[in-house]
């Protein structure tokens, strides 16, 4: 299950994110660490249209970060996804959670079609996002810079037309 988050989940998400480069991997450089709950106050008042959520489990225990953002093509993209819970990663909760963000996409846009960017490196990541459909496109990239290194950002997509007939 997901729920929006709220101002009472900041102490869990400050907990999840124990170190800047941690930070940097799921947020890019739009927060600094330390993480504080100000920032994203004023991150959601600056993009009103974002959708933070919070993911749980079966028997109710939070476990995960999202958002959901809107774009002027159309199609949402998913965004700032961490499994925090260490205990609870590499148990396919993250494949659960992106699941639970594309019916939400699908909720809230009315679409089949989902972006995300991901981190180069972030093999995990990139296998997960691929293990419910999504597709890497590598031709489609950009490059982030901060404090003085480059970090390659690629596209991914899916489409739930195409998952569809390819099962």
């Amino acid at each position: 299950m997901i729920k929006p988050y709220d101002s009472s989940d900041f102490r869990l998400l400050e907990s999840w994110v124990t170190d800047a480069e941690l930070l940097l991997q799921f947020s890019g450089t739009d927060f600094t660490f330390p993480l504080r709950e100000q920032k994203i106050v004023d991150y959601q008042t600056m993009y009103p249209d974002r959708h933070l959520y919070i993911g749980y489990t079966i028997d109710g225990s939070p476990f995960a970060f999202g958002e959901i953002i809107p774009q002027e093509s159309g199609y949402p993209r998913l965004a700032r996804i961490l499994v925090g819970e260490p205990s609870l990663r590499s148990q396919g909760l993250g494949r659960y959670f992106i699941k639970l963000l594309l019916g939400e996409c699908k909720r809230l846009y009315n679409t089949d079609t989902i972006e995300l960017f991901t981190w180069e490196k972030n093999h995990i990541a990139i296998r997960c996002y691929e293990s419910v459909g999504f597709k890497l496109l590598p031709e489609l990239h950009k490059i982030m810079f901060h404090e003085g290194v480059s970090y390659h950002i690629h596209k991914m997509i899916y489409n739930e037309q195409i998952v569809a007939s390819a099962d």
